[in-house]
């Protein structure tokens, strides 16, 4: 998939603070009927300096959507970057992954009825 202008938005993050809310306690997206999740993200870690003259150091990092990856790139580099994360190699993270997927789907379930 080419990036296109319905993944350049910038996206509000929420915070469910309930462990067991819709979302298992995750940071999520609204995402608008006429866009799509960001490709990528940046977010600013903000520290406290070292520097007696500087207040705050600020620093800019970037997060990716893995699904925009994998549809770019074979299995055995996603795996690398996978690990590099300390994250699970694919095949053993998507039968993980379906176990909460179905959690999740299950409390939408009981919002809804």
């Amino acid at each position: 998939m080419i990036a296109n202008n319905k993944d350049k938005w910038i996206p509000e993050i929420f915070y469910e603070e309930k462990p067991d809310g819709l979302t298992q306690g995750l940071p999520f997206v609204n995402v608008p009927s006429d866009k799509s999740m960001p490709s990528s993200i940046f977010l600013c870690g903000v520290e406290e300096s070292k520097d007696d003259e500087v207040e705050k150091d600020v620093a800019v990092f970037m997060y990716c959507n893995m699904s925009y990856l994998k549809e770019k790139l074979e299995e055995e580099t996603i795996d690398k970057i996978r690990v590099a994360l300390g994250l699970k190699p694919l095949s053993i993270a998507v039968k993980e992954g379906k176990k909460i997927t179905d959690k999740i789907n299950n409390n939408v379930t009981k919002l809804v009825e």
